[in-house]
């Protein structure tokens, strides 16, 4: 009989151990998750401010250049900003995705630019930042 009620115990106390292990796993991995979708979301509220400010950079140097009587410049200069930033922003949702936490994938609902924006758009509406 106490042959039985130490096994007992000891299996009591070691499915208890497990069981609390599992459960703090749990609670941890869910933890990081919430944490990696905010980092992301704040990284994804940066990269949408810098996007505007960049392109409105850009149309105040064309602006800047039609004004001074330089029209064909300014054409030349719209025409390869908006090409440099076609390449930056592709090259951007790549990196984005590629360096996202392997584990946390499954958070990105994009894979390229325009459903990126609209995930931007997303977490402005419903103020997740």
């Amino acid at each position: 009989m106490d042959e039985n009620l130490l096994m007992v115990a000891f299996l009591g106390f070691f499915s208890g151990y497990i069981f609390k292990t599992i459960i703090i796993g749990f609670k941890a991995f869910t933890a990081t998750a919430l944490f990696v979708q905010k980092v992301g979301f704040q990284s994804l509220t940066l990269l949408g401010t810098s996007v505007y400010k960049i392109s409105y950079v850009d149309q105040l140097c064309a602006l800047s250049l039609e004004k001074s009587g330089k029209t064909e410049e300014a054409k030349t200069m719209r025409i390869e900003n908006e090409q440099q930033f076609e390449q930056w922003k592709k090259i951007i949702v790549e990196e984005y995705r590629e360096n996202y936490p392997s584990d946390f994938k499954w958070q990105l609902k994009f894979d390229d630019w325009q459903g990126m924006m609209d995930e931007l758009t997303d977490i402005y509406k419903e103020k997740k930042v």
